[in-house]
Formats: structure tokens, C-alpha cells, sequence
């Protein structure tokens, strides 16, 4: 996080209360939405009110991501930086399969893409239909 001042809220209710360790980390309580899912968004510099609009929480809930943040910044960085990097590893390896196993050259245009696929849709519906037409008049 490249501001500080993002971190300097008053504290309401202690962190410890609102935010839980869950399977998925450190997360807010009743919620699935993680520290990490927060982080994400500090980092991308947005601004508190989107922050709570977009996941639907209360300033206290923001505060106390905040504040978990703050007291573990050391552990909640480390463990930031594992996910943001098994996220770019499996999207990568995604990547190659989808490359692996598409029909198209990498470096066709989506254009092109789009034009085959259209023309290989008309194929199977005319297909679809001239099978449609023998069921019905046998």
C-alpha cells in the first residue's frame, strides 16, 4: 500500500471481533470477503467509499480490515504476495492449456476468430435442421 494515511482510521470495535480466521484467511465475520479481497483494493488505490459500496460493509467493517491490516501487516503482506503470485501462476498455465487446445494460431485476429466460428455455427445449424427435416419426414 503506497498511502499510509489509508490505514490511520479511528478504531470502533476491535479487529479481533470483525475479523476471523477462516479456511479461505483472514476474513470479516458472516462474510466470505477476505483481508486479501480488501488489500487488493488499497493496492489498486481505491477509494474507501468504493471499497464499502462494492463489497456492501460498514465503515466499521472497513475499520476493522484496517486495523487487522495494520497489526499484521508483515504476515498479511507475505501471504498477499503468495496469492497474487499462484493466481499469475495457475492464469498462465490456463492460458497455455486454452492456447494448447484451441483450434486458432495465437496470433490470429479476433476478427478472423470470430468469422470462422460464426461460419462453423451456420455449418452445425444447417446440419441440425437437414436432420430435423429427416426425423420429421420418415
Amino acid at each position: 500500500m503506497s498511502n499510509t494515511a489509508t490505514m490511520e482510521l479511528p478504531a470502533s470495535a476491535p479487529a479481533n471481533l470483525l475479523v476471523v480466521e477462516t479456511s479461505r484467511g483472514p476474513s470479516l465475520d458472516g462474510t466470505r470477503i477476505t483481508v486479501y479481497a480488501i488489500l487488493d483494493c488499497l493496492k489498486d488505490n481505491q477509494s474507501h467509499e468504493l471499497i464499502k459500496e462494492d463489497f456492501l460493509i460498514s465503515d466499521e467493517q472497513l475499520n476493522a480490515v484496517l486495523q487487522y491490516i495494520a497489526a499484521n501487516r508483515e504476515a498479511v503482506e507475505r501471504d498477499y504476495d503468495a496469492i497474487v503470485r499462484r493466481s499469475e501462476e495457475r492464469r498462465a498455465y490456463s492460458e497455455q492449456v486454452y492456447r494448447a487446445r484451441s483450434p486458432f494460431p495465437p496470433d490470429m485476429p479476433l476478427a478472423e476468430k470470430d468469422a470462422l466460428l460464426r461460419q462453423e455455427l451456420a455449418r452445425k445449424q444447417q446440419l441440425s435442421q437437414a436432420q430435423h427435416e429427416n426425423d420429421h419426414s420418415a
